[in-house]
This record gives structure tokens, C-alpha cells and sequence, in this order.
């Protein structure tokens, strides 16, 4: 059962540089037996099929007072400690939070349409649909390129202010023409020139037998000037269909978290039928957790006529569909889910945005968790080897050395379904 209450708020961020300090806890090495130093802490990057079995070895060889470890966004899933077999208590984590002004009706909304509650980056879902719906709306077409320029203006400072509760009159708003702000359920919806959003918070949680329940934020202000520009459509009459796709990973590694983000991504257009003068189509895509198999849904999602995308998940899989999908076809994408920082200078033609926010943001704050609430000197990472995996644990291991003075011992990558991780573990744990 998933708590999003959080206990104490202990770190808080003015931009990316400043940070205000944590209570330590006292940390020292320990030695193996059959090897070199074991780390303070071990930092994991992966997704749960994966993870299951990456747990499953690791608990089978040492049990949960080995080492402290830390997981991301990836692994959090409520399903993980019983399918492991765990309490996983020695397992912390950071993962995009919701904080935005709708969080509230957004989680109403999507346990009264779903019977279930939200996970993780399913408000960064919601958003990015609500967002490009409103872009078509006020661009007044089915058309790429004029969702791509509205994508800012119907978003960033300068409108008029409406949340998720008001998603119905913001579309009347946007379709009028009218200059709007959307203010999300994840947050404020503010793009800059690379399509990142400019602030974000995230949360700090752990794990119990029965999923994973929150106990710390950490918020990052905005940096940096935030675009405004002025709309430049015609509004939609009440004659005309937006189309919207939905590209997410219903199989495959990320299945388990893609079902509930695909859910939520489509539900702006559930909340707006019968609500509004225009109706709206969208059809989802499965990824498979694959970027060939992202690049072949998105294909076929523009082939059908959708000239924007909510999605991919993974990074790997963005990064792809942008390169061979979005800018040959003038498609917009915005992803819920994808935070390497790789995106961020993307040859992408402003075609692609992202709800979410970099991981360049979150490996500074593992690194503080791990050397200031754990109290870690030493510590290695074990990462999926893809462009999520491998840009997350090199910005963690960065800030880690870089801005807590600690050591990185052993940088373990690993392949996603494999029968068994043992060999990687010991790796990692210098055994």
C-alpha cells in the first residue's frame, strides 16, 4: 500500500546549485571477507521485471544487513517486495513527485475511472496529454507543428491560471483562443527552450512488506528565464476532432509501471467527453519496453494520423522515436516518464517535451541522500545498461564524488531480463 504522506520536508533547492544541508548519520566501510571494501551503500537503476530478480539474488546471498541501497524512479513499484519475497527494509528511493495544485483531483479522477490508485509518473502522464490536447485546441488543427508551437503557450506564465479540476474550461479557453496558463497535477507545466520543465520536487521513499510509502521531499525551484509566448492559432470550432496517441510500454520490463502511466495518459480526454464542443480521439501504442518496438508504434501511430504523442516511457525508447520518428514527420512528443539528461540537447527541432525532470536533478539528490541521511563515505552503482541506466548513475556518481566528497567504488552495468544477476551483485559489492 502506497502512502504519499510525507513525514518531514529535509532538503530543499533554490535552482541546481544551493542546497540546504541534511542531519548525517555517522557511516564508516566495512571490509569483505573475500574481497575489497563493501560499499556504504549501493545504487540501483533499473525497472521491475528486472529488479525482481536482481532482489531475489541479492536478499539470497545477503540478506538486508549487508548494505544500505538506494533505487530510482524505476523500481518503484508496490508490487516489488512481495514479488521479491522482502520487506526490502534496507531499500530507500527518489522518484518524481506529484505536487502540483490538481494533485488531489487528479488522483480522485483516477481511482474513480481505474479502481486503482496512481503510481509513479502517472500525474507527468496526465499532464502531458491535458498540455498537447489544449496545443491542438488552440492551434485549431491536426497538425504537428502547430501543437509543437502552442505547447508553450498554453502551459508557461502568461494566461490565465486553470488546473486539472478545470480542465474543461481551460479547453473552451484554448479553443476560444484565449491565452491560458495549465497548472498540472505533477506540478506547473513551464517548458523552456529545450522542452525540460524549469522546477520540480521530488520524493524520497521506502519500502515495507506492503509496497512503498513516502518520507521525504526535496524541491527544485525554477532557473532561468521561462518562455511566454503569444498564441498564434485560430481556436477549434465545435466541428473538428483533436487526435492524441499515447505510446507507453503495456509489456515488457516496464509493463507494470506502463499500464497505470498509459491510463493516465489518456485520461484528459476521458474527463472531457461530453464536456466540450470538439471530440477527441486517441489510441495507444505498446512499446514492449523495447525501442524498436517504440520507433514501429510511433510509426504507426503517425501513419494513422496522430500528430502528437504522449510518450515514450524509457528514455531509450524517446530518444529513438525522436530520431527516427518526430522530426521527419513533424510529430510532437511529450514524454511522462523519460529523464536522461541526454534529451535535454537533443537535435530534436522542438519537437520533443517532457513532464518530468532531468536526472541530471536526481542524481544530486541520491548523491545527498546517500552521504547525508545514510551517512555513506563509499558507494557503487549497478545500472541497467541503456540511456535511463547508464546517464543516471554516471550523475549520481558525479555528484557523489563531486559535491559529498565520497568515493565510488564499482560501476556495475547489467542487461534487463536475465535468469540471474548474482555475478553483477558481487561485482558491485567488491565480492
Amino acid at each position: 500500500m502506497r502512502n504519499d504522506t510525507n513525514r518531514r520536508s529535509f532538503l530543499k533547492y533554490t535552482g541546481v546549485a544551493s542546497a540546504a544541508g541534511l542531519v548525517g548519520l555517522a557511516g564508516c566501510s566495512t571490509e569483505s571477507t573475500s574481497g575489497g571494501e563493501t560499499p556504504d551503500v549501493l545504487m540501483v537503476v533499473g525497472y521491475p521485471q528486472s529488479g525482481v530478480q536482481l532482489f531475489k539474488d541479492y536478499y539470497a546471498d545477503y540478506g538486508d544487513d549487508t548494505t544500505d541501497i538506494l533505487v530510482t524512479d524505476g523500481l518503484q513499484d508496490d508490487a516489488l517486495p512481495g514479488d521479491v519475497g522482502d520487506d526490502m527494509s534496507n531499500v530507500q528511493g527518489t522518484a518524481p513527485s506529484a505536487a502540483g495544485p490538481g494533485v488531489d483531483t487528479f488522483e480522485s479522477l483516477f481511482e474513480d475511472e481505474f479502481g486503482d490508485s496512481p503510481g509513479v509518473f502517472t500525474s507527468q502522464a496526465y499532464d502531458a496529454s491535458a498540455v498537447q490536447i489544449l496545443a491542438n485546441l488552440m492551434a485549431g488543427e491536426n497538425d504537428g507543428a502547430s501543437v509543437r508551437d502552442h505547447m508553450r503557450v498554453v502551459a508557461n506564465p502568461g494566461g490565465d491560471t486553470y488546473a486539472p479540476s478545470e480542465l474543461p474550461a481551460a479547453a473552451e479557453a484554448a479553443a476560444a483562443g484565449e491565452n491560458i496558463q495549465y497548472e498540472g497535477a505533477s506540478g506547473s507545466v513551464d517548458f523552456d527552450d529545450a522542452g525540460d520543465i524549469t522546477s520540480a520536487q521530488y520524493q524520497v521513499f521506502g519500502f515495507t512488506e506492503d509496497g512503498y510509502e513516502s518520507t521525504d521531499t526535496v524541491d527544485f525551484g525554477a532557473s532561468g528565464d521561462v518562455p511566454q509566448p503569444e498564441p498564434a492559432g485560430s481556436g477549434s470550432g465545435s466541428d473538428r476532432t483533436v487526435r492524441l496517441g499515447v505510446l507507453q510500454p503495456e509489456t515488457g520490463d516496464l509493463g507494470n509501471l506502463g499500464g497505470p502511466i498509459r491510463d493516465a495518459a489518456l485520461l484528459p480526454a476521458i474527463q472531457l467527453r461530453d464536456s466540450i464542443d470538439q471530440s477527441i480521439d486517441t489510441q495507444a501504442g505498446d512499446t514492449q519496453s523495447t525501442a524498436q518496438a517504440a520507433v514501429d508504434a510511433a510509426n504507426s501511430l503517425v501513419s494513422a494520423g496522430y500528430p502528437s504523442l504522449t510518450g515514450a516511457a524509457s528514455s531509450e525508447s524517446t530518444i529513438r522515436v525522436a530520431n527516427n520518428v518526430l522530426v521527419d514527420n513533424e510529430v510532437v512528443a511529450c514524454s511522462p516518464a523519460s529523464t536522461s539528461p541526454n534529451i535535454t540537447d537533443l537535435d530534436d527541432s522542438d519537437f520533443l517535451f517532457r513532464t518530468p525532470p532531468s536526472d541530471a536533478l536526481q542524481g544530486q539528490v541520491l548523491a545527498q541522500v546517500a552521504s547525508e541521511d545514510i551517512g555513506a563515505s563509499t558507494a557503487s552503482t549497478l545500472y541497467l545498461n541503456n540511456s535511463y541506466g547508464q546517464a543516471l548513475q554516471e550523475s549520481f556518481a558525479s555528484a557523489f564524488q563531486e559535491e559529498q566528497d565520497g568515493q565510488v567504488l564499482q560501476q556495475v552495468g547489467f542487461e534487463s531480463q536475465q535468469s540471474s544477476y548474482t555475478s553483477q551483485i558481487n561485482s558491485a559489492l567488491n565480492q
